[in-house]
């Protein structure tokens, strides 16, 4: 920019000599004539260098306020397996259980607990969970998601002389901070599982609110 304008200034004093018939610059009318259209050319790109400084000043501007609004954004994903060996019945048991996905494959921001089998969520926000359930050699099994004490979703084999059906269910719903949600294994039912880990419970942040 510097460069630009001491050009811009010599040129003009160059346009000014040749009109004052400086002996350097003889009374030229197409020397003059000249000189004016590189002036012009010259301002005309000093113009359009000064926009393109503006418009990069306002985009390092952008990019520094999209740091500062995404930085500190809470991560917050898991998922996890009933068993973390063997194989068998878990279930049934005289009241509503809280099923306790031990086996962890991931827990981004620490909200699953595996000892509780329970998601408590640390940040206001929409969550996505979804789960799944393998029934026994008896079908008799009936899985839900709760959000504190409120039943969201459910999948259920309760008859059929089929035996180790698979089923699941999703729902996208809006948390609370310290708010709960956990996989309840209704009463008097079963569920089965093994090595390929049929019962799955897992969950993340979709956004902030």
């Amino acid at each position: 920019m510097k460069g630009i304008t001491f050009l811009l200034l010599a040129l003009s004093c160059g346009l000014t000599q040749a009109q004052m018939g400086h002996p350097n610059y003889p009374d030229n009318g197409n020397l003059i004539k000249d000189l004016a259209a590189r002036v012009e050319k010259l301002a005309t790109v000093t113009e359009k260098m000064g926009l393109m400084e503006t418009r990069l000043q306002t985009t390092e501007r952008e990019l520094e306020e999209l740091k500062k609004a995404t930085s500190g954004k809470h991560q917050v994903a898991f998922s996890a397996t009933l068993r973390e060996s063997g194989s068998g019945d878990t279930g049934p048991f005289n009241v509503d259980t809280h099923l306790k996905y031990k086996n962890v494959y991931s827990n981004m921001g620490n909200s699953y607990n595996p000892a509780t089998g329970i998601f408590t969520a640390s940040v206001k926000g929409m969550y996505y969970f979804r789960f799944s359930m393998m029934n026994s050699a008896t079908p008799n099994s009936v899985v839900s998601l709760m959000k504190n004490d409120q039943r969201l979703a459910s999948v259920w084999d309760t008859s059929g002389t089929d035996a180790n059906d698979i089923g699941s269910n999703a729902a996208v719903i809006p948390l609370e901070v310290g708010d709960n949600v956990y996989i309840n294994l209704a009463a008097n039912r079963l569920i089965y599982d093994d090595g390929m880990n049929y019962n799955t419970f897992s969950g993340f942040l979709l956004f902030n609110m």
